[in-house]
């Protein structure tokens, strides 16, 4: 099954909307990796003249990026009651809903890009990823922040494992997870060079499974597949999946799920 076929953007659309009301309650990464941008982007350059901000949170990552020097800056995102969550008091801020495969952006160039967590379920990645170039000034910076392959691999594994011992097959339940080299080279090949990439690991500890099915339903990352079977999502299943879960993947801290950061930095080079 291809990627085109995984992705259900409409059904991940109307998920994150809602997410809206508890946000607060379940954005606890989205705030550790705003922090690390807002730190890359001071590292890198401290004055900027336009910034345009893609991001699929509520706005830390834009509370980080406004401490550099700017002059303007669009925060873009589909997700509009997440992008009305963050109240804005300055005439150098627009916030714009869009898609993220369609940028409605022709005239405009940026000094600094920033996409946040939010390439993972763009479709057509190489075509985003040219029309960034192509929005960037020359010399302009790049700054692509997404989930690594390790990403739920434990989740990933103990779905896998509980379809095998109820149904004798299994089932695509999570998107697949991006490779850091796969970004890597589409960067190279749409025109990107210098690129320096880090990966920052998280572990994060659950009670149970219902509990890591909450902070992924509070965040909006519950309904992302086409094609979803919801009955098989049965009590008898999710206590099964939490016994699995425990087997391979618990300590003394409760059930481990792993969340690795990459952060890809690149630049448009000056035309001579």
């Amino acid at each position: 099954m291809t990627q085109t076929n995984l992705i259900d953007i409409n059904s991940l659309i109307n998920s994150k909307n809602k997410s809206s009301k508890n946000w607060y309650e379940h954005n606890f990464l989205f705030n550790k990796i705003s922090d690390l941008l807002g730190e890359k982007i001071k590292e890198l350059g401290s004055n900027y003249d336009k910034i345009l901000l893609l991001s699929s949170d509520a706005g830390e990552s834009l509370e980080n990026t406004i401490k550099v020097s700017f002059s303007k800056l669009i925060f873009l995102s589909p997700y509009r009651n997440l992008l009305n969550k963050k109240k804005i008091q300055s005439n150098k801020i627009l916030k714009v809903e869009s898609h993220f495969e369609n940028l409605p952006l022709k005239n405009e160039k940026f000094d600094l890009i920033i996409s946040n967590l939010c390439i993972n379920t763009i479709i057509d990645k190489k075509k985003h990823l040219s029309k960034i170039f192509q929005l960037l000034k020359a010399d302009g910076l790049f700054i692509c922040n997404f989930c690594g392959e390790r990403t739920m691999f434990e989740l990933r594994d103990s779905l896998f494992s509980t379809d095998e011992k109820l149904f004798n097959g299994a089932f695509m339940r999570l998107p697949i997870n991006l490779k850091m080299i796969d970004i890597s080279d589409l960067l190279g090949q749409v025109g990107f060079k210098e690129l320096v990439s880090e990966t920052i690991s998280y572990k994060i500890y659950y009670k149970n499974i219902r509990k890591i099915f909450e902070d992924l339903k509070g965040i909006g990352e519950n309904k992302i597949l086409s094609n979803r079977k919801k009955s098989l999502m049965t009590n008898n299943y999710l206590n099964t999946l939490n016994n699995e879960y425990r087997k391979k993947f618990s300590d003394k801290n409760g059930l481990r799920l792993s969340c690795d950061v990459v952060s890809v930095s690149s630049w448009k080079n000056k035309i001579i």
